[in-house]
């Protein structure tokens, strides 16, 4: 099968993007905005990662949050504009960096849905943290491993490997250990951590995926 580009696979299911999370019962945001609700206060300005049609950071914006967003796919955007809950909006390739944002410009940031797409996190999580205030959160989601998957490539010094789907994008499965390790490194401190599934489609043979949902807390000094 011919790999696809991410953006144009989304640009493709734009539309029904929010209707298809809804059939897979596809709820990572959810469990995101439980896990970080305690967190923030009205007002605070929130960055998402990879917005997509807005499922992620809406959640915030009903507590008030000014809702700053970025994402690749120009539809997905568009989906997310329709529903005049953002500040602003850019169209903005995560893949590229430095993200498109000044130092500590942000009180919190999300990303939900997105980072099973990238191998190497450690530069994406770089940034993250110089846009965010000290003290904010970064509330998360990657595709975790099984500790069937985590036994067999416990000596891979990468921490992730990367797997075939059936819709013709390849993403990567992250270890925890590896997240700890990169967070520790950038002198982050975790919160909270939990494990959900994600129901495969019967349509397209896709199996259930284990995903993991990390709440984390930028502790660096400013310009640290």
């Amino acid at each position: 099968m011919k790999i696809k580009d991410t953006i144009s696979v989304h640009d493709q299911g734009a539309a029904q993007y929010d209707k298809q999370t809804h059939d897979y019962n596809s709820y990572g945001h959810d469990v995101l905005f439980g896990m970080s609700f305690e967190y923030v206060k009205p007002r605070d300005c929130l960055l998402d990662l990879g917005i997509g049609t807005g499922l992620a950071s809406r959640l915030f914006a009903k507590l008030r949050l000014n809702i700053y967003g970025c994402d690749g796919s120009i539809k997905m955007l568009k989906m997310c504009e329709s529903k005049a809950f953002a500040t602003e909006l850019k169209i903005f390739d995560l893949h590229d960096t430095p993200l498109p944002y000044s130092d500590s410009f942000f009180d919190h940031a999300i990303c939900c849905g997105v980072l099973h797409f990238f191998d190497d996190l450690e530069i994406i999580l770089k940034e993250v943290f110089r846009i965010i205030k000290p003290g904010g959160i970064f509330a998360f989601t990657i595709a975790a491993q099984t500790s069937a998957e985590a036994a067999a490539t416990r000596n891979d010094s990468k921490g992730y490997f990367e797997t075939p789907t059936p819709w013709g994008v390849s993403i990567f499965k992250h270890s925890s250990r590896y997240i700890s390790n990169l967070l520790q490194d950038n002198g982050v401190d975790i919160l909270k951590t939990q494990k959900f599934l994600i129901r495969g489609g019967p349509e397209d043979d896709s199996e259930d995926m284990l995903f993991s949902a990390f709440i984390s807390c930028n502790k660096n000094p400013v310009g640290g």
